[in-house]
């Protein structure tokens, strides 16, 4: 394909405008913009805005978050919109693998200042990007933790930093021939008592393979008279590749927890059923709901 583009601020931005019409998901549509955008996605330090008007400062244009952010208009934008859905004026999100602020920060927005957001970021490379996102778009709301959420309280946890073309995916696990770097490690229970937060709305978890940990960790939440609904994601070769985990771990805990489960493509739907077993291949963004909960 030839590149009519020629490498400006401006190009970046007719180039979004236009991959922006097309439905995120098109067959097609991330490699035939990867063929448009050529060297634009060289691109380092780059401000962009989402379809709601929040804007982030992203590293690199190469890495997923950023591209989707140019191309779609957002990231991940089923599981934005299941967040936005379930929560209001007054609620509280949580969001445990934060990353640059793609849904924490337009969740904040529509919380307003009578609500509250819990951002929790490891990564030494990616947080300053959240906390600069936080506040060049005004969400005074949004509370920042630089440190993993895990199931036990450490000074100097081994974190393993991605590279800029995978930014945001630093992990617990070894991976990409890093080198580990210390970073603090707090239960999410400990975290929501110093933030005196009694009750979680929605809680999202992305960490790379270390859900289960989160979940552990978070059992007085998880087991509340009025428990969140939680959005996490499964992917088995990064659950496979922490030590002593099982693939699946997390959901059989969330099920120990009394929760259903549901891929989430198909929660909310009124002829779908909870998974009858635990997804152990492959990888999928899954809701978690307890049947006493609102809506469903």
């Amino acid at each position: 394909m030839y590149n009519l583009l020629s490498g400006d601020p401006a190009a970046l931005r007719l180039a979004s405008v236009a991959l922006r019409l097309l439905r995120p998901g098109l067959p097609g549509k991330a490699r035939a913009a990867r063929l448009m955008l050529g060297s634009l996605l060289q691109s380092e330090d780059v401000t962009l805005s989402d379809r709601t008007g929040c804007e982030y400062l992203v590293p690199s244009l190469r890495e997923p978050v950023a591209f989707h952010l140019l191309v779609d208009g957002a990231y991940e934008p089923e599981t934005l919109q299941l967040l936005l859905s379930r929560i209001g004026p007054g609620s509280t999100f949580v969001d445990v693998g934060a990353n640059i602020g793609a849904l924490a920060i337009p969740a904040a927005q529509k919380i307003g200042p009578s609500g509250r957001v819990v951002a929790i970021e490891a990564s030494p490379r990616v947080f300053p990007y959240l906390a600069h996102n936080v506040a060049i778009n005004g969400t005074s709301n949004i509370h920042l933790r630089n440190c993993a959420a895990s199931d036990s309280e450490s000074p100097a946890l081994p974190f393993y930093e991605a590279p800029a073309g995978h930014f945001g995916m630093g992990s617990l696990g070894p991976q990409f021939h890093a080198e580990p770097a210390p970073v603090p490690a707090q239960t999410l229970d400990r975290i929501l008592a110093e933030e005196n937060i009694a009750e979680v709305t929605v809680l999202k978890v992305d960490v790379e393979g270390s859900e289960s940990a989160v979940f552990r960790g978070a059992a007085g939440l998880l087991n509340s008279p009025h428990p969140p609904m939680v959005i996490f994601e499964f992917c088995d070769w990064a659950e496979a590749r922490l030590h002593n985990e099982k693939t699946g771990d997390a959901q059989r805990l969330l099920r120990e927890y009394g929760y259903q489960l549901w891929p989430l493509e198909h929660f909310g739907r009124r002829d779908s059923r909870p998974l009858e077993r635990e997804l152990v291949e492959g990888s999928a963004m899954l809701v978690a709901e307890k049947p006493s909960n609102p809506g469903y």
